[in-house]
């Protein structure tokens, strides 16, 4: 994915977690060029 504030490519799948209906799954993202 891209970085919502550099648009970097480099991002890193740091959480994930069941939605609250159960339906879809929720990534929290790390991006790799801001935080290296």
């Amino acid at each position: 994915m891209r970085c919502i504030f550099c648009s970097a490519e480099d991002t890193q799948v740091r959480d994930s977690r069941p939605s609250e209906d159960g339906m879809s799954i929720r990534r929290r993202r790390l991006c790799l060029s801001l935080y290296p």
